[in-house]
């Protein structure tokens, strides 16, 4: 080999080297700093519109290395080990996040935190009460229909034992960590929950609960949960319907959008798809 191939053959992998770091540092920085979102549903409008792409911050809450390695935008891969660095702060009521849907951790939910650790939700004909205290509907918020459905009909599908619905639902207190749920007293659709978000192997029954081969009277919640809700109140896929987010399925807080389409515009009018307006809006 002469010196000019020598030299081409050392530029080359200069260059592949040079682009693998790139690489290693981008996602780097997606896994543990920022990371790009796009919102399918309309259960955050007219805060978040149906197309939006976010920019969401990761570190705020505590950055975390990757905890699942596959082929992006499919379930193909594995889980692996997975470590939290510390949280600058924790979510507060009024946040809007994005974590993982507790059905489904490879999808990525965006909702507001209604409700922090240890507090009590109530809703009476449409209207939001935290601790008591009512909880005014955003800004940007809205419900799609006038109507109120009666406090004493038990709606299909929403999280409770009660004759419950989403315009009158409560009072439900969300755990928080060191809680004590007691066999008897805590309902079995929150101690099933719970454990659920917990990974633990475990059956409810009614006088006990079995965790990870455990019989017990009690459970003592392990981390802290959150209650979270759509700005769209009558068209959201929330807590009110499948429980509580766990504290570790928190990904991080949306910042800004960078992108938006219209999924209703065809895609050759691509001027016309794309929502200039909505480029840059602060999520707040």
């Amino acid at each position: 080999m002469n010196d000019i191939d020598s030299k081409k053959e050392s530029r080359f992998w200069r260059e592949v080297r040079s682009w693998v770091i790139i690489i290693l540092i981008a996602l780097g920085l997606k896994s543990t700093i920022v990371a790009s979102y796009m919102v399918p549903t309309g259960s955050m409008e007219n805060t978040i519109m149906t197309g939006d792409f976010l920019i969401g911050n990761k570190f705020l809450f505590g950055a975390r290395t990757p905890d699942w390695i596959g082929i992006p935008y499919t379930r193909i891969g594995f889980n692996v080990p997975s470590f939290r660095l510390p949280a600058f702060t924790e979510p507060e009521q009024g946040d809007i996040i994005i974590f993982k849907f507790p059905r489904d951790e490879h999808l990525r939910y965006v909702k507001r935190c209604i409700a922090e650790p240890g507090q009590t939700v109530n809703i009476k004909r449409k209207k939001l009460y935290v601790d008591g205290n009512q909880f005014e509907l955003p800004e940007h918020g809205k419900f799609e229909r006038a109507q109120i459905i009666p406090s004493d009909y038990a709606q299909p599908g929403v999280f409770s034992t009660s004759p419950d619905n989403i315009d009158n639902y409560g009072p439900l207190y969300v755990p928080e960590k060191g809680d004590t749920l007691t066999v008897g007293e805590t309902p079995k659709h929150i101690l099933k929950n719970i454990l659920k978000l917990s990974d633990h192997e475990y059956s409810v029954e009614e006088d006990y609960i079995t965790v990870d081969g455990h019989r017990k009277q009690h459970y003592i919640v392990q981390q802290d949960y959150y209650f979270m809700m759509g700005d769209n109140r009558d068209n959201s896929f929330d807590s009110r319907y499948w429980g509580f987010v766990a504290a570790d399925q928190i990904l991080g807080k949306p910042l800004f959008v960078f992108m938006s389409w219209n999924k209703n515009m065809p895609l050759y009018r691509i001027t016309k798809k794309i929502r200039w307006n909505r480029i840059g809006t602060v999520v707040h």
